[in-house]
């Protein structure tokens, strides 16, 4: 039976609550039922009305089929009506059949896998590798806590793997980096979006201090707390930013020296504009070429976030390079 697109709207609303529509009318916005945030104004569940595709920005779900969510969340008689009115077709005229489980990305590691930690010695590419992140500070603790693996497949051979976990335990992103200096790309990774995923999310508590820092290296001198943001940039439609906000999670900035100026109080002034306690980290170097130790104490000496100490450093920063220049 045929809808118009004002009839499927208002039938999600039922099921979902109050949306908002994007201006390009074709997605709506509503509360993601499986993360829940207390405030119900928060609608992070972008659904495409065309096709049904849904993306939750904060908890990262994915799916082809409102179904599984009406399933779970709502009730029979609104299963059944979505099933007869508002299931959308797929090319050949069949409605999509997705009831019991969601269509998701299924993410694996190579399919030779390996940990570092329990590869043989005498396998040189092993070797190389485990000799690689021993030369980056990194200890046989680090080793097994991180996961760190290796793989013969030619993509990902001699890189050290550095898999991700969610907060179920499940494989949600990985990094391959080469251990060759001349080999490119340096960095490797699987062909994802990246806004969904929180690296490292199986080992944070977003009741304490989380400690942000650029790359998986730095993130392994930084505290258990910590997630790395696979780059220099937080953007506020990332779930990291989003599980930030919901938690009210203090944050200290630990980019590397060269993004202080410019990145670090860009950051900074979004989570401030959400009431977000911020501390920055200063340091000469990246956290990745610090000792443990040494980033320990640059981050027990970081300071509030404030506009004045930004502008200092921004002049700071300024008067240094005028001096090389001349």
């Amino acid at each position: 039976m045929a809808c118009s697109l004002s009839e499927k709207i208002r039938f999600i609303e039922r099921v979902f609550g109050p949306g908002k529509l994007a201006h390009n009318e074709k997605n709506l916005d509503v509360r993601c039922p499986i993360c829940a945030p207390r405030d119900n104004t928060k609608r992070k569940l972008s659904i495409h009305v065309d096709d049904d595709r849904s993306h939750c920005w904060t908890c990262g779900w994915k799916s082809h089929t409102l179904a599984p969510l009406i399933k779970k969340y709502g009730t029979r008689e609104q299963l059944a009506e979505y099933c007869e009115k508002y299931m959308p077709l797929t090319s050949s005229g069949v409605k999509k059949q997705i009831l019991d489980a969601p269509v998701v990305e299924k993410l694996a590691l190579p399919s030779d896998f390996k940990l570092l930690a329990l590869m043989p010695s005498h396998d040189p590419d092993a070797r190389a590798v485990k000799n690689y992140v021993r030369s980056r500070g990194i200890t046989d603790r680090d080793i097994w806590y991180f996961k760190l693996g290796c793989s013969d497949e030619l993509r990902w051979r001699r890189r050290v793997i550095i898999p991700s976990f969610d907060s179920n335990g499940e494989l949600n992103y990985y990094v391959g980096r080469a251990i060759d200096r001349f080999r490119w790309p340096k960095y490797d990774n699987p062909n994802t979006e990246k806004l969904p995923i929180i690296f490292n999310e199986l080992n944070v508590d977003w009741k304490k201090e989380l400690v942000l820092c650029e790359g998986v290296f730095d993130l392994m001198k930084c505290p258990d707390n910590a997630v790395p943001l696979l780059g220099s940039d937080l953007h506020e439609e990332s779930a990291l930013f989003n599980m930030i906000v919901a938690n009210n999670t203090p944050v200290a900035l630990a980019l590397d020296a060269d993004m202080r100026v410019k990145k670090t109080p860009k950051i900074a002034r979004k989570l401030a504009a959400y009431d977000v306690s911020v501390r920055v980290v200063h340091m000469d170097s990246d956290p990745g070429d610090m000792s443990r130790a040494a980033f320990r104490e640059a981050l027990n000496a970081a300071k509030e976030f404030d506009w004045f100490g930004a502008f200092i450093d921004k002049l700071d920063v300024a008067s240094r390079m005028s001096l090389k220049v001349h």
